[in-house]
């Protein structure tokens, strides 16, 4: 499909989705961009986790509310990524060259692992990690 392009993306990124907040516009673009069919939006099957606890603790937010952005989530039918050894493998190593936990380096891994851009919206993030040319900031 022309045009057509695939992106991983972090919790930070997901989170915007549910939460009116500093570049959640971009966030939903990128979204609306996978239901659309024009990219397909990539992420370590962590994301679900991720983005629960990521709610379960913003003000406002509630038992439901969390139950719900997860399955609206899960709707999306983003390319959620299981574990592998490659993966794992690549999240250690980035986690110790850029001073990260593995969490945040699982979805660079995996970015490298593809050769795709990786988005973020976490500034402490992308100023660690900037130097790895695929991690993109919203």
């Amino acid at each position: 499909m022309a045009g057509h392009k695939e992106a991983v993306i972090d919790a930070s990124v997901a989170v915007k989705w549910f939460s009116d907040e500093e570049d959640t516009e971009k966030a939903l673009a990128l979204r609306n961009d996978h239901i659309d069919g024009r990219q397909t939006l990539i992420a370590p099957d962590l994301i679900v986790y991720e983005l629960s606890n990521a709610l379960r603790f913003k003000p406002g937010f509630n038992q439901e509310m969390v139950a719900r952005a997860v399955n609206d989530l899960l709707d999306l039918q983003m390319d959620l990524i299981s574990p592998s050894r490659e993966l794992i493998s690549k999240s250690s190593e980035l986690a110790f060259r850029y001073d990260i936990t593995i969490y945040d380096s699982c979805y660079i891994a995996l970015g490298g692992i593809m050769g795709v851009e990786v988005y973020t919206a976490d500034r402490q993030l992308y100023e660690h990690a900037a130097s790895s040319r695929i991690l993109r900031l919203l």
